[in-house]
């Protein structure tokens, strides 16, 4: 796995399916301190705190990435270490990749894709996935976190391989209760659409439509509703979480920005992750952008 640093740099790990995802640190807590802590479970390989040097409203947190020896010790560390408090923080663990839950995932990119709303905060994947069981062709659940805080966003998906599955649970689970809250259901693109739909910006589609929304060589997210306050730092500050950031271009006087990543994985799963994420104070809007395809 290659995971962002602040300069651009990528950090590697060698297996990704050992490795955890650790939020809203507190800026004292050192490498070696967190390899102390997670210890505790069982052995860890590495460690990596990224330090978040940028101004906004996270400026004071870092994250950081912990593998482990064994897989059965990272799912431990998982259900143990979630919201341990350090410090003056509470962290958030989550696996370091979305859908590393299980070791290897399905291809989901033609099947039918349900939107799942007003999720409880404690809500996670495997929660999610257990709620919609049911449905025999169920294929894949997944919650949407947010990419500094590790909280969740209150959002998920469901994939099904059937039609018929995917417009039974939303028919059947919509206004349900799951944990704390009644879910909404409905479709995640127009109901029984099978066409990559448009690319809109505000629109909120799951990682596999939206990848498909362009050609590879696409690597742009354009990113709409900045205030005029908005820096180059700030938009930073969020994409590099999900790699390289070759270039940004910033209108903020005029409420956008085009933020070029180095692949058009790294651009799809920032413009997933990213869709109506509060930027000093308003809901960010983001859609692709535009590029011409390499020469030869």
């Amino acid at each position: 796995m290659s995971t962002p640093t602040t300069n651009g740099e990528a950090v590697v790990t060698s297996n990704p399916a050992l490795t955890i995802y650790v939020g809203n640190l507190d800026q004292r807590v050192t490498d070696g301190m967190l390899n102390e802590i997670f210890s505790t479970i069982g052995p860890v390989t590495s460690v990596k705190i990224m330090t978040m040097r940028r101004h906004g409203p996270y400026g004071a947190v870092n994250y950081g990435f912990v593998e482990f020896a064994d897989r059965t010790v990272a799912e431990a560390a998982l259900l143990q270490m979630n919201r341990r408090k350090i410090f003056n923080y509470e962290i958030k663990v989550n696996w370091a990749q979305p859908g590393q839950g299980t070791q290897v995932k399905e291809d989901t990119a033609s099947h039918f894709h349900v939107f799942v709303g007003d999720l409880s905060p404690d809500i996670n994947d495997e929660m999610l996935s257990k709620a919609f069981s049911a449905f025999t062709t169920m294929s894949d659940a997944h919650v949407m976190w947010d990419a500094v805080s590790g909280n969740s966003r209150g959002f998920g998906f469901v994939a099904f391989r059937d039609k018929t599955d995917a417009e039974q649970a939303i028919a059947t689970m919509n206004g349900e209760w799951l944990g704390a809250r009644a879910i909404r259901c409905n479709w995640a693109t127009q109901k029984g659409q099978t066409a990559t739909p448009p690319p809109q910006p505000g629109q909120q589609l799951p990682y596999e439509v939206v990848v498909q929304q362009t050609p590879a060589y696409v690597t742009t997210v354009y990113v709409g509703n900045l205030p005029p306050t908005t820096s180059q730092a700030d938009l930073m500050q969020y994409f590099e979480r999900f790699g390289y950031v070759v270039e940004v271009k910033l209108q903020a006087e005029r409420g956008f920005a085009f933020v070029k990543m180095n692949t058009h994985e790294n651009a799809a799963n920032a413009l997933v992750q990213l869709q109506n994420m509060s930027i000093n104070g308003r809901q960010a809007k983001l859609s692709w952008g535009k590029d011409r395809p390499q020469p030869g």
